[in-house]
């Protein structure tokens, strides 16, 4: 007959068929562990797309709007312009991930003893490779010292931008009645024709009864057509636009005009404007930058509206302000020579100005033939 046991031998007994019994749960799930990890962690690419192009995005923003209200001030200190583009930008995301297991009993004393020991590790790694592109030779004559495509403007005034701010400012003049210019070099005093041809191409604008459209000619060469018209025959709109015809001394007896670059048009069925290039609208806002009076008095800066004696509109109008401290409520600011200059976010006029010469610059960028910079990213 086989001996009864002790009663330390079968809870000996019991509590190794509970370790044992633990054992096996655990390296189950530690086994499962690194399963789970490269299931849920298979591709991180897909989460960061919207996040990546937003904070891209407003980061790329912000550096243009500096940027140019950077050349603005400089200007005024007689500085060069220079501007640095975003060429390329390729964001690379690394995860690695690592668990270890490890595990050892023993018997003392007729207690079974065991330990398990695990890690977990894991490794995130961004890097993106952003490559610049400075605007320099053809690059620079096509985007800052050409003259704007006045098809290139029109077609931005039918977009929705505010016809009055694309005249005053990209604007010379339109059927020899010239807008003014106000430079560091001087100012002209603008046609009272002129501000009136802006306002009636701003209510026009409004009404949409302004339209524009590229047509092929002969020769393949796409030519710009200018028509105004009222959809809905409203008589206001009919009475403007025959307002409008006086002004530019056009024909009346067509609806739509022949788009040119130029001083004065070469019969009564065309438009002839001609444009300012970027270069000349940044010395014409770098006009109204407030820089510190010593610095104009020391001649380290050129005077600008607040010096000239002549101009009447000294209040108002864009205006970029200084300070010897940093503000705390811009809309883009900038510090350069010890001192911020900056725009007020409540100054309408102004955040659009810059936001028109951003778009500009976009519409001069007609583009490079030259191809973009390869990158190579290794996989992971």
């Amino acid at each position: 007959m086989r001996p009864l046991e002790t009663v330390d031998q079968a809870d000996g007994r019991y509590r190794l068929l509970r370790i044992m019994s633990m054992k096996a749960r655990l390296c189950v799930i530690f086994l499962l562990l690194p399963l789970l990890l490269l299931t849920g962690c298979a591709s991180i690419g897909p989460a960061t797309v919207s996040r990546d192009r937003f904070d891209y995005a407003s980061s790329i923003t912000e550096s243009w709007k500096r940027q140019t209200l950077l050349n603005i001030v400089k200007i005024r200190y007689i500085e060069p312009l220079f501007f640095v583009d975003v060429g390329q930008i390729v964001s690379g995301y690394t995860l690695e991930t690592g668990v270890s297991l490890g595990a050892s009993d023993g018997k003392l004393n007729s207690f079974v003893a065991s330990s398990i020991n695990a890690g977990v590790s894991g490794k995130y790694t961004d890097r993106p490779t952003i490559t610049y592109t400075p605007l320099t030779g053809p690059t620079f004559v096509r985007s800052v010292m050409t003259p704007i495509s006045p098809a290139h403007l029109l077609f931005a005034v039918q977009s929705g931008v505010p016809a009055d701010m694309i005249f005053k400012l990209g604007v010379a003049s339109i059927n020899g009645l010239r807008n003014d210019s106000a430079t560091i070099d001087g100012y002209i005093r603008a046609n009272k024709k002129y501000l009136r041809v802006v306002e009636l191409m701003r209510r026009l604008q409004l009404a949409g009864a302004v339209n524009i459209k590229m047509i092929r000619q002969k020769d393949n060469q796409e030519s710009a057509f200018v028509s105004f018209h009222s959809a809905t025959g409203n008589t206001e709109i009919s009475l403007q636009v025959k307002e409008l015809r006086e002004l530019l001394g056009l024909d009346g007896t067509v609806h739509s005009y022949r788009l040119i670059y130029g001083n004065a048009p070469d019969s009564n069925r065309e438009i002839a404007m001609q444009t300012f290039s970027v270069m000349h609208m940044l010395a014409s806002l770098s006009a109204r930058v407030d820089v510190p009076l010593k610095d104009v008095a020391e001649k380290r800066a050129s005077p600008g509206i607040r010096e000239m004696p002549e101009v009447l509109d000294r209040e108002g109008g864009f205006l970029v302000k200084s300070s010897d401290t940093a503000p705390q409520d811009a809309y883009v600011s900038v510090k350069y020579r010890d001192a911020w200059f900056w725009i007020d976010d409540k100054d309408q006029i102004s955040k659009r100005a810059i936001s028109v010469i951003v778009l500009i610059l976009s519409l001069a960028d007609t583009g490079s033939d030259k191809p973009l910079p390869l990158v190579t990213i290794p996989a992971q």
